[in-house]
């Protein structure tokens, strides 16, 4: 897609796609499934500088695995981005599979042997509350939206940066008939897409986690 007022990232961008995940890793050490996964390597003594280092990895490649279906984009002053994308833009593919293969290619180049072992094992144990294919069921046949990721950069919030973001998607979603879903895992997060019209239709949760996830999707107008 190709949306007013945003920046659909190209797969040559480099520079680009580093300076947006740099942004946007930063933003997601706040979010609390993000805290949740790191958390497994609070057991190897990793720091908390590293924790970073690895968020804006995951952030990057997914950008690099996903500029090639259009699934990055960014407001042109860099105040937000998002992982988003069409669901018809993903050809024949469905976006957690690129996103394994995104998070495969994150491990070989960025983890140590001893992470990978941390965060594999964590990933396993969250997987009740982590249930990314939970629209396509109810999407077969029918194109959509998902985000994915959104990230404001800490600096320019209360700026309108998320909703210069996200107006142009739900603008184009309402022109087109589209549903649009998104993951997230706050009471804050939830109540702030519900302004924008999401509603939550999911809650996946487990015993072992405080943290948990609602599935939300938002109908054209």
């Amino acid at each position: 897609m190709q949306l007013p007022g945003l920046v659909t990232v190209e797969p040559d961008q480099i520079e680009t796609i580093e300076k947006l995940a740099c942004m946007m890793g930063k933003s997601f050490m706040e979010e609390l499934w993000t805290e949740a996964w790191l958390e497994a390597l609070d057991e190897i003594g990793t720091t908390a500088d590293r924790k970073l280092e690895i968020s804006r990895a995951i952030m990057k490649y997914d950008f690099i695995v996903g500029t090639p279906f259009e699934c990055c984009y960014m407001l042109p002053d860099m105040a937000a981005g998002t992982g988003a994308y069409l669901s018809s833009d993903l050809k024949d593919n469905i976006w957690s599979d690129l996103e394994d293969q995104a998070t495969e290619m994150m491990a070989e180049e960025v983890l140590t042997e001893e992470e990978k072992t941390a965060l594999y094992k964590r990933a396993v144990e969250m997987e009740p509350i982590s249930n990314f294919k939970w629209m396509i069921p109810e999407t077969e046949g029918k194109d959509f939206i998902h985000f994915f990721s959104v990230g404001v950069n800490p600096d320019m919030r209360g700026s309108g940066a998320f909703r210069r973001l996200v107006t142009p998607f739900l603008d184009y979603a309402d022109q087109h008939g589209l549903n649009c879903y998104l993951e997230c895992y706050t009471d804050r997060l939830e109540s702030l897409y519900g302004h924008f019209g999401f509603e939550t239709v999911h809650r996946f949760t487990d015993p072992k986690f405080d943290v948990y996830e609602r599935a939300m999707v938002r109908t054209p107008r």
